[in-house]
């Protein structure tokens, strides 16, 4: 096999995984003159990577503080995948407009408020899957103890 072939079909695979995962975007305009213009696209998959790098004695602190809600994170994940596509949760007061919805397999939440425009869309895939590799982690993880001296 050649090299530029070897090289496409690498490139296609990583594709297709980062394509599979989705993305995490998040867009911020402060409307305001010189006002904050963010649009970040994130491939979903750097999430969990990004919880296999982390400092192991951090992630066990952090999953301490977290682990009863990691199954409500899963299943809530897993109920939002089986539902249709559709408004969630909406909320207009006189200063800002709130929007939650489910779209083609992602949570998207929308604030239009006088100060500035958020928009976030995380993949629910990437959440349960994430929520499961915590909990199985929190389960196999020791609680983190500091020692202690005794005389």
């Amino acid at each position: 096999m050649s090299v530029k072939m070897v090289l496409l079909t690498g490139t296609l695979v990583v594709g297709g995984i980062v394509a599979d995962a989705g993305f995490i975007g998040v867009r911020v305009h402060e409307k305001k003159p010189d006002g904050t213009n963010l649009r970040l696209y994130v491939p979903a998959i750097v999430v969990p990577l990004g919880v296999r790098l982390a400092p192991e004695r951090e992630l066990a602190r952090a999953m301490s503080r977290a682990k009863e809600f990691l199954p409500a994170m899963r299943i809530a994940a897993e109920e939002l995948e089986r539902i249709p596509d559709g408004v969630l949760v909406e909320v207009k007061s006189p200063r800002e407009h709130v929007l939650i919805v489910k779209s083609g397999g992602s949570l998207v939440v929308d604030v239009d408020s006088n100060r500035e425009t958020v928009h976030v869309s995380v993949p629910l895939k990437m959440v349960r899957n994430l929520a499961r590799d915590l909990e199985a982690r929190a389960r196999h993880t020791m609680p983190v103890q500091e020692s202690h001296l005794r005389f």
